[in-house]
Parts: structure tokens; sequence; C-alpha cells
């Protein structure tokens, strides 16, 4: 094997590859890439997996000698970041992989490739299409409401559930609820002629009561998002009963799917609660996060006391004291009510809000919040949950 490339187009390609490859695996040759060289097409593909994700990634280079290795991802990683902006030449001697750069040199143990998990063929005729910047922005959106609870696993994903004319995205992990529903749209696979229609499809057509429905692990999204930044628009998306397959750019993405029935979340939102204001979101945020630096460490509480007249955010804390903040630039209908909750999940939820205003609901002490953006966007809808406290 032997190919050479610079070292920027290089770069673009790996830089987030390590993030899947595990520093630590019961199989230690999930700890390296497999790269194989083409002379034929003079392509080089670098493929990485933890088993739960896999990424191929394959880019154009010079190679003059065809050929396959596997090399430790983490040193092949730094060793590329460090190197002068220039031509790097790899090539292959013995069991090692030689690499070089002007005057620097690396030379590079290699396992073997053949313990390799193989990589299935992947066939994108049935796939469905989304804009990037909308995936992007859905992941974004939910992606932060997980439970990092690996006993929950079904929380560890985000739903994403596809309807006819409409799909969204929801997580939760049992404390808050961030949910991205996209309206009048269609992802959906048109009918097709009647071979493919006898065929193991795994993609509903457009009936009228098709729906899909795959709970994605939060690492294939996040991902997802590291790499939609070049310049194509669109996303296939293969949805498969036990995998997803994303294609974008020079991306392949193989991701297994938590095979758990997500929890019915929706029943937990609250459409009629009695009290509701309207307060500038980086006023709020700023209030919360001035009380919250005396707030107790373990759970994070902090309160909102409110009414037509007053607006109060304060905590206490046996260890360290007490703080308040009284706000005054609010819009407030309702009676009297006061609720506590966890400061960090509210600023993450903030964070998510998209319009300078956000629109809070609540009830009594022990119903949860409701958050809106002021004003959506079109053939959108966020809805955000949070739990409350106990007092």
């Amino acid at each position: 094997m032997r190919f050479a490339i610079e070292k920027k187009e290089l770069l673009s390609s790996v830089q987030h590859l390590v993030s899947v490859a595990p520093a630590k695996n019961a199989s230690p040759i999930l700890t390296n890439y497999l790269i194989c060289a083409s002379e034929e097409n003079g392509m080089v593909r670098i493929t990485t997996s933890d088993l739960e994700i896999t990424v191929v990634v394959e880019f154009a280079a010079a190679v003059s000698e065809s050929g396959t290795i596997a090399v430790s991802a983490r040193h092949f990683n730094e060793i590329i970041n460090f190197m002068p902006e220039a031509m790097i030449n790899f090539w292959r001697h013995d069991e090692l992989l030689m690499i070089r750069c002007n005057k620097i040199d690396f030379n590079l143990l290699i396992a073997d490739h053949t313990l390799f998990p193989v990589v299935p063929e992947v066939n994108l005729e049935q796939a469905l299409s989304i804009d990037a910047a909308l995936l992007s922005r859905m992941i974004s959106k939910t992606s932060f409401a997980v439970s990092t609870d690996i006993n929950r696993a079904v929380l560890t994903g985000v739903c994403w559930k596809i309807m006819k004319d409409m799909h969204l995205m929801a997580a939760t992990d049992g404390r808050k609820v961030a949910e991205i529903k996209i309206k009048n749209a269609n992802l959906l696979a048109a009918k097709q002629d009647q071979e493919a229609e006898d065929s193991e499809s795994s993609i509903p057509t457009n009936d009228e009561d098709a729906t899909i429905e795959r709970i994605i692990p939060v690492k294939t999204l996040s991902f997802i998002q590291k790499i939609l930044e070049n310049s194509s628009k669109e996303v296939k998306v293969l949805i498969e009963p036990s995998k997803v397959i994303f294609a974008y750019d020079k991306y392949l993405v193989i991701s297994q799917v938590i095979e758990h029935k997500y929890p019915e979340y929706q029943k937990a939102f609250v459409n009629n609660l009695g009290n509701q204001f309207v307060i500038d979101k980086e006023m709020l945020r700023n209030a919360i996060r001035r009380v919250a630096l005396v707030a107790p460490d373990d759970n994070m509480r902090i309160r909102f006391e409110l009414d037509s007249e007053l607006f109060e955010v304060n905590t206490t804390n046996r260890d360290t004291g007490d703080a308040k903040e009284n706000l005054e630039d609010y819009n407030y209908q309702g009676n009297h009510t006061g609720v506590s909750f966890n400061y960090r999940y509210m600023l993450s939820i903030l964070d998510a809000i998209d319009s300078e205003k956000v629109i809070i609901k609540l009830g009594t002490s022990k119903d949860p919040l409701m958050l809106y953006n002021q004003v959506d966007r079109e053939n959108e809808e966020l809805t955000f949950l949070l739990m409350p406290l106990r007092s």
C-alpha cells in the first residue's frame, strides 16, 4: 500500500473519526482504523467501528499501490494533527505503516486487518432524503435531553418518528423532555413499481397509516452533527429494522438502533396549565445563573415565585447561604404560584429556545413546566417539558 495526500485534505476526512473508535475495547482490533487504498480508482477508504456505530469515509488520493492495513486510530489522528501543512506520504513496509512529511518520519505498528468486522454492502435506492441543515437542527434541539444512565438504555437515544405528512424527534431522561415536530413534510418513500412493492423493503410507502419509529443512539447523532458542515445539502437515510444508515458527502454511517419501545412521553405534556408568562430569554438565563451560584450541589434547586406583581428567582443552601433576584420586565397571566426545579435542566432548555422571548406555562408546585418559542419557525413546533423538584 502506498498513497500521498495533502494534510488538510486528509484531516478534513479523519478529524472526527477518532470519536467513534473506542480507546479500549474487549476486541482490540476496534481501536484501529481499517485503511484501504485502491490504485484502480485513486481512492482511500478508512473505516472505524465500535460495533454500535460504523463510519466509512472515502476520499481521493494519489494512490500508487493498492493495499489494506489496520493501524491505531488515536496515534494516526495525533500524528496527522501535528504534521506541517504539506504532502504526507504513507506506505507499508513489512509490519509497519511508514508516514513521512518533509523531514518527519513515523513508523506505526500495524494490526491484523482480517480481524476487523466486515462492513455490509449498502444499497441506497430505497433511502429517504432530508435536508442536512434541518437534520442538524433536529439533533441539536433534542439530543441534550437524553439520559446518561446506561441502565435506562432506551432513554440514551433519540426517538425519530416519521409519519405520512410530518416527522419528529424527541428525547427524555425522565426529568426533561425535548421534542421538535416538522409539519407538512413527507419523508416516506413514494409508491414503487410492483417489483419493488413485492420486495422486502424496510421503508414504508406513502400509505395513510405508514409510520417509522426508531431510537437512534445519541453517539450516532452527535457524530452526524459534526460532519454536517460541508457543501452537501442532502442526507440519505436508509431505515432498516435493526439499523439506520446515513450517507452524506463522503461519509457512510451505519448505526444500530436501540430496540425498545420508546416511552409515551407526550402523556406528560399538560395543555391546560393555568399560569403563563413571557420573558426575555437572556434576562431569565442570566438571573438563573447568578442565583445558582449558591444553589445546593446535590439537587441544583432554584425556585420561581411569581404573580402579576412579583417574579422572584431564589435558592437556599444550608451550607452556603441563599440568593434571590427580582425580575420586572415580564408578562404574566394567572394566579400566584411557585415551583422548584433543577437549574441546569432549565438552562439546557433555554439554550435550545430560538426566540428572544420564551413562553413558560406552569401550574402548581407539582405540575411540570412547559416551555415554547414565542414564535416557532414555519412548519415547525418546539416543545420542552421540565419536571419540578418536590418542595
